[in-house]
């Protein structure tokens, strides 16, 4: 077992705006465009997405029951300290903690001594699973800005990200990075659609509509 780690400073971030979920008739009363869109995938890939909320780097600061005493600053440190944990190199570990930045967080997994692809590749996404479900589940502080989100729209609804997630209903989840073919589809939400033959693994979609299912 890794030694106990200081928890990171976490400081409350402003509250944000999403867009409202769309309402209409009836499923039969809709028009095939209408059915289209509702049955659409629902894309993300940056924070500042509609869909933010369900990004790695997404500022939601959780904790794990089974070390309550470390905090998570966004589900990029989960995932990368437990990988750190995996190959036993509790120094990058340690700085995984102590750095706020998801980005630099990022940078930092790819420091992790010992690594074998084999080993990380059967494990990465019951890890990404994991970190996912305690986000949406754990929230260090339940009134923060960035757990529960402001809709946009009469009313101004505040909802949590986990009721978010719900309210995607059976809609396929797909990080639709460019950049990335194994977490994400390797295509922007632009360019999705038509290249939907091409995509990538979309690991962390799948690994989040599992934590949906699971809720």
């Amino acid at each position: 077992m890794p030694p106990k780690r200081s928890k990171p400073q976490h400081q409350k971030s402003k509250r944000i705006r999403v867009a409202r979920p769309e309402t209409g008739p009836p499923a039969e009363s809709q028009s095939p465009t209408a059915k289209s869109e509702a049955d659409s995938p629902v894309y993300f890939w940056r924070i500042s997405d509609p869909a933010g909320y369900l990004s790695q780097w997404y500022p939601c600061a959780f904790s794990d029951d089974k070390d309550p005493s470390i905090i998570y600053p966004t589900a990029e440190h989960y995932m990368m300290y437990q990988k750190a944990v995996l190959f036993s190199d509790l120094d990058v570990g340690a700085e995984i903690l102590a750095t706020p930045d998801p980005r630099e967080v990022k940078a930092l997994g790819r420091k992790v001594s010992n690594f074998s692809d084999a080993v990380w590749n059967a494990r990465r996404e019951g890890i990404v699973r994991r970190g996912n479900l305690l986000k949406f589940t754990r929230p260090v502080d339940p009134e923060d800005g960035w757990w529960m989100v402001h809709l946009d729209g009469e009313g101004g609804e505040s909802v949590s990200i986990r009721e978010l997630l719900l309210r995607t209903g059976d809609r396929e989840i797909v990080e639709a990075s460019p950049l990335d073919r194994i977490w994400g589809i390797g295509f922007s939400a632009a360019k999705a659609e038509s290249m939907r033959k091409r995509w990538g693994l979309n690991l962390l979609g799948k690994a989040l509509m599992a934590v949906r299912e699971e809720l």
